[in-house]
């Protein structure tokens, strides 16, 4: 009799090869007519052709036009979770996940293309979109990963997302001139957390005459101004709650709220989805930079930037109704959510500049810069929480403290 074992495993083995083969071949054509004439300006059968394959074909290793550009993105996942699950006993998440890393950026050092399909997906609005939603479901895939590796402990959860969410923008391409630096110095702020340097020197006082000097009451115009953009963010809540943001146009609003469009951009010149956010991004920036500034003695800046989050946005125990009206719709709207991330994260350069000073760094210390990345990345993090007032607290004691650190010593 004869044994078929060998012969099946080969045909198997052929089968496989050239079924990877047809998939590399169409990868690289759809890149290259990308790279060349533009993402929009290419269709599906271009590549086809390109790739000398039916369109069939085609389809049944690249179900969309956006997977053409994201060829590896299961081998991805799954090499990334492995990373975690897989990695050798005794060796710490952090430290694999390091690895994995540092392999992706020389990878990316490596392909004498990468600045162009860098340049591909951020200037194409579709691919960039399939970028954040990829990047979206790693996080989550990681995050589970992360808990489950870690102490099975109250915010395992939450803290394992945060992690996978700060270790992975650091794998985003194009974020760091020198990314290995980054990517040294993120790490070992997530194992050991911010070593407060700030609470090692002397509190600043303010001068007795600002401290003594009443704060100015606004003038008519102050108040007129203030009073007509609280009339089109309500104008814009009521519509976007009743028809669906999509299908509400800026006009609109402006009728609604008796202005013109010239009046609705100059107070909220950010554009529709900025709307419902009430306050201004420069007022925020300044809230921000002043917590750290203008903190009691004694406290750390990332107390400081706690106790000025808790009663914000999402972290407030009990919001008036247009807060949480606001809150809904950003949860439930894509371009909201992407819109109130962008209101926290502009804030960045300017809170690690008041890090760094508080602390006796330099302007441009690059932990300064992590530590006040992550922390503005908070509010989206608490975004699809149940309890945001709970992410916050634990994610800032990750940030203080370290993982697993923070999920296994009381603070």
């Amino acid at each position: 009799m004869t044994d078929v074992t060998g012969v099946t495993e080969a045909a198997v083995g052929r089968r496989a090869r050239k079924k990877a083969a047809t998939r590399q071949a169409i990868a690289e054509a759809a890149l290259g007519l990308f790279l060349e004439h533009g993402y929009d300006r290419v269709t599906v059968k271009d590549v086809a052709e390109a790739a000398d394959v039916s369109m069939s074909g085609l389809f049944k290793h690249f179900p969309t036009k956006e997977s053409l550009v994201f060829d590896i993105e299961d081998d991805l996942q799954a090499s990334l979770t492995g990373a975690v699950r897989d990695r050798p006993e005794g060796t710490p998440v952090l430290a694999a996940l390091r690895s994995w890393l540092l392999r992706r950026i020389e990878a990316a050092s490596g392909d004498p293309r990468h600045a162009e399909f860098l340049r591909l997906v951020s200037d194409t609005p579709a691919l960039a979109d399939h970028a954040r939603r990829m990047w979206l479901r790693n996080e989550e895939e990681l995050g589970r990963a992360i808990a489950e590796a870690g102490p099975d402990a109250p915010g395992a959860a939450v803290a394992g997302r945060a992690l996978a969410r700060f270790l992975l923008d650091r794998a985003r391409p194009g974020q760091d001139a020198d990314p290995r630096r980054t990517l040294d110095a993120a790490v070992t702020l997530l194992a050991d957390g911010w070593p407060a340097p700030e609470l090692r020197r002397a509190p600043r006082t303010a001068p007795p005459e600002a401290a003594a000097s009443p704060a100015r009451p606004p003038g008519l115009r102050e108040r007129k101004k203030a009073e007509t953009r609280a009339a089109i963010n309500r104008a814009a809540l009521d519509l976007f709650e009743e028809h669906g943001y999509d299908d509400v146009g800026v006009r609109e609003v402006a009728n609604a709220a008796g202005v013109s469009l010239a009046t609705l951009f100059a107070h909220f010149p950010d554009g529709k989805a900025s709307l419902v956010f009430p306050g201004g991004r420069a007022d925020h920036v300044a809230a921000l930079v002043r917590a750290v500034r203008e903190r009691p003695v004694g406290h750390g800046v990332l107390r400081a930037l706690h106790d000025h989050m808790a009663s914000r946005g999402p972290f407030e125990r009990n919001p008036d109704p247009d807060v949480r009206r606001t809150l809904d719709l950003v949860r439930a709207t894509p371009d909201l959510a992407d819109h109130a991330l962008r209101t926290w994260t502009v804030a960045q350069d300017d809170l690690a500049v008041a890090v760094a000073e508080e602390a006796g760094l330099p302007a441009d210390d690059l932990t300064a810069r992590l530590l006040a990345r992550y922390v503005l990345q908070i509010p989206d993090l608490a975004r699809t929480e149940p309890d945001a007032r709970h992410t916050l607290d634990v994610v800032l004691d990750l940030l203080a403290r370290g993982w697993p650190t923070c999920l296994t010593e009381t603070g």
